[in-house]
């Protein structure tokens, strides 16, 4: 895929460039200037002996690697050495794949949030566990970068919000006796050891008002 096409693709992304002809950074609206045929800045590896790059050269090379760090490419482009035929880019599947999970987890979510808009108070209050991870869950999966590994087998679940939520529940929202046990524990030591601390300090006060 040339550049032209693949800045086409992802018209909200910004582009960080390794080309032939030096670095080049652009925003997503500098890559739709470009788009337009406006000529952009090359430099190799710093800003002060930038070049200019011509616009058509560029959008004609084709796109070797791609690797996404939030709405950020990092891309490596050459020249055409040879008729493309519909290569795919390296890095460029897994990048769509996770964004069509992030899209389906949206519409589970949201799907889950109309439900509840039918639940009176008390029922919320009875689902808060539930409400928790459901959140938990969206937020975390949401999260652009951060499980593409595994968004081919989560392409594979016909509703993978409710898939993971379920899963989630019944993983960690069982029987806490023993965690909130532990707790109460910790406060109380920690309360003991600061009545000792203030003991021992009160004591040493005293010792060197008798002094």
């Amino acid at each position: 895929m040339n550049v032209r096409d693949f800045i086409k693709k992802y018209p909200d992304c910004s582009f960080d460039m390794m080309t032939p002809g030096g670095f080049v950074y652009l925003t997503a609206e500098q890559a739709e200037e470009l788009l337009a045929g406006r000529d952009v800045r090359a430099d190799p590896g710093d800003p002060e002996y930038a070049v200019p790059l011509d616009a058509e050269i560029l959008l004609s090379e084709q796109v070797l690697t791609a690797n996404w760090e939030k709405d950020v490419c990092h891309m490596m482009t050459d020249y055409i050495k040879e008729p493309e035929e519909h290569k795919e880019t390296e890095g460029m599947e897994a990048h769509d794949k996770e964004r069509k999970v992030i899209v389906r987890l949206k519409a589970g979510y949201e799907a889950y949030i109309e439900k509840l808009k039918n639940k009176s108070a008390s029922e919320l209050i009875e689902m808060a566990l539930e409400i928790a991870a459901a959140k938990f869950i969206y937020e975390e999966m949401s999260v652009e970068g951060a499980f593409t590994e595994y968004a081919p087998y989560l392409l594979q679940m016909e509703n993978p919000f409710e898939t993971l939520k379920t899963r989630w529940l019944l993983e960690h929202g069982g029987d806490h006796h023993e965690e909130l046990k532990h707790l109460l524990w910790r406060m109380t030591f920690q309360e003991q050891n600061m009545d000792i601390k203030s003991e021992e300090s009160e004591a040493l006060g005293n010792q060197k008002l008798r002094i």
